[in-house]
């Protein structure tokens, strides 16, 4: 409460009845407070005074009260405290209030408690009406999500702001599960367990299923809330956000296409390529073990764990299948002219793309100018018609067009032309074209799984006989590879025509 907050609140209320005991000649006894008062009786400064009053012989006490409302604000609690007080043949009074105990004594403070119950409600009214309000102006107001903290404001209150180092971890996980670097949320919960900034609820160690749920599915980190409870759509809030509304799409359909897979104990940095490679004979994924010798010393195997497979517990040794996988990866390192020739290939695309943002982005508003007429029609039948499923089908209607119009939005804002130079746009991207290797052989165990994801669409097949199989790669590996293997020259500026003079 604000009278605790500021300092004045109690002091003062307890100098009040210090003073009317003095003026009545009262001895004071002992000090009761609460910090919190409401219409429950159960209260902790409340309770100490019943304690108080049931050791000592209370037939010369007096209980003194700075206001009957400060009792409690509600007339059944308020009745149910003064007998108990009563009970032990103590007597009530206020230097406000002027109260006997005869019938209209009774009746007079039985209005007092009425109307602190009425002011409480009206401030417990006024309070919903103003949260209500604040949510619809785009200001959240509950508990913040992980990754923001309130800041208070000189010209809109608390808002949410990023929290760092937290807000960094956060963009990272959910960038990481729109882009596929983490396949699964069991993927996302590890990478969070690793980091001990971020809040663990389970046993201290790890972070619950539930929290990875809630952080993949909240919009407050694309900028937009919504709150069904107070029947507020998905409007466009007024805070940072740390990813575009178009990654939180992206988020909500992967996490839609597929069952999440349990967090495994046994996929550890030991075994970067759990999960990538699949048994020849059976088509399954698989699994990895340490086996221990009979001196004691353990080594690391990948082997099928299928029940139906005819090499079923057959292991082969881990360093082996990791070898051939290196030598792979190092037959993607294009030559240097070969890279040379794609960077400029790249670099030529990229500008043709900048010249034709402009016309992209015209068409992209146009389509927003059209959805936002669509939705006027919509709402102008809403109004008219008095039939349930059809209010309800177009109010659906109209939530997926705004919901569209927000990804066109966002498109259109990328589309409006680089913000930045090539060089500074895929510096890191050309770096993992020229030697992912390198990347490999350097990186830790998240990293290393994340050059797979970009290098292969798919698992690689693994035999025991013959190894590691050449695996399908993305585009940009294709198409380095299509370089090297053709004797390709760039188009000189004059053309392929002789010349004429």
């Amino acid at each position: 409460m604000k009278q605790t907050s500021d300092g004045s609140g109690l002091s003062s209320q307890e100098r009040t009845c210090r003073d009317y005991a003095e003026r009545n000649g009262y001895e004071v006894v002992e000090v009761f407070t609460d910090v919190i008062s409401g219409k429950f009786e159960d209260r902790p400064g409340m309770n100490a005074l019943l304690a108080f009053l049931g050791k000592v012989s209370t037939s010369d006490y007096v209980v003194v009260v700075d206001d009957f409302s400060r009792l409690a604000r509600d007339v059944k609690a308020h009745a149910s405290l003064r007998d108990k007080i009563t009970a032990t043949q103590a007597i009530i009074e206020s230097p406000n209030q002027k109260i006997g105990e005869d019938a209209t004594g009774r009746f007079v403070e039985t209005i007092w408690a009425a109307i602190a119950e009425h002011q409480r409600l009206q401030n417990a009214e006024q309070s919903r009406r103003r949260s209500l309000a604040r949510l619809k102006n785009g200001y959240w107001i509950f508990r913040p999500p992980y990754g923001y903290r309130y800041e208070k404001t000189s010209h809109d209150g608390k808002r949410l702001v990023p929290d760092e180092p937290l807000a960094s971890i956060v963009r990272e996980a959910l960038e990481g599960f729109a882009a596929g670097r983490f396949q699964s949320q069991a993927e996302v919960k590890r990478f969070l367990d690793t980091k001990p900034e971020f809040p663990k609820s389970y046993r201290g160690t790890e972070v619950h299923f539930d929290k990875v749920k809630r952080l993949l599915t909240n919009p407050l980190y694309a900028g937009y809330l919504e709150h069904e409870k107070s029947e507020i759509p998905l409007i466009e809030a007024k805070h940072e956000p740390l990813i575009s509304y178009s990654t939180h799409q992206i988020i909500l359909d992967r996490l839609s296409e597929r069952s999440v897979a349990p967090a495994r104990k046994d996929i550890s940095e030991e075994f970067p390529l759990r999960g990538f490679l699949i048994c020849e004979c059976c088509g399954h994924r698989l699994t990895s073990c340490w086996s221990k010798s009979r001196s004691g010393t353990k080594y690391p195997y990948y082997l099928c764990g299928y029940r139906g497979c005819a090499e079923k517990g057959k292991s082969i040794p881990r360093d082996k299948l990791e070898a051939e996988f290196s030598e792979g990866l190092k037959r993607l390192v294009p030559a240097r002219t070969t890279f040379e020739l794609a960077e400029r290939m790249f670099r030529e695309a990229w500008d043709e793309r900048s010249r034709s943002s402009a016309t992209e982005s015209q068409r992209l508003n146009t389509k927003i100018r059209q959805i936002e007429r669509d939705v006027e029609k919509l709402l102008k039948r809403l109004v008219e018609t008095q039939n349930n499923r059809t209010i309800s089908a177009y109010e659906n209607r109209i939530d997926e067009l705004e919901r569209e119009k927000i990804l066109l939005r966002e498109e259109a804002d990328r589309t409006s032309g680089p913000q930045r130079p090539f060089d500074e746009m895929f510096e890191h991207s050309m770096r993992f074209l020229a030697n992912p290797y390198e990347i490999w052989k350097k990186g830790d165990t998240p990293t290393k799984r994340t050059v797979i994801r970009l290098i292969y669409p798919s698992p690689l097949t693994v035999s025991r006989k013959t190894g590691v199989r050449t695996g399908e790669t993305t585009y940009p590996f294709k198409a380095l590879g299509f370089l090297e293997r053709s004797d390709l020259k760039m188009v000189p500026p004059h053309g392929l025509e002789p010349r004429t003079y």
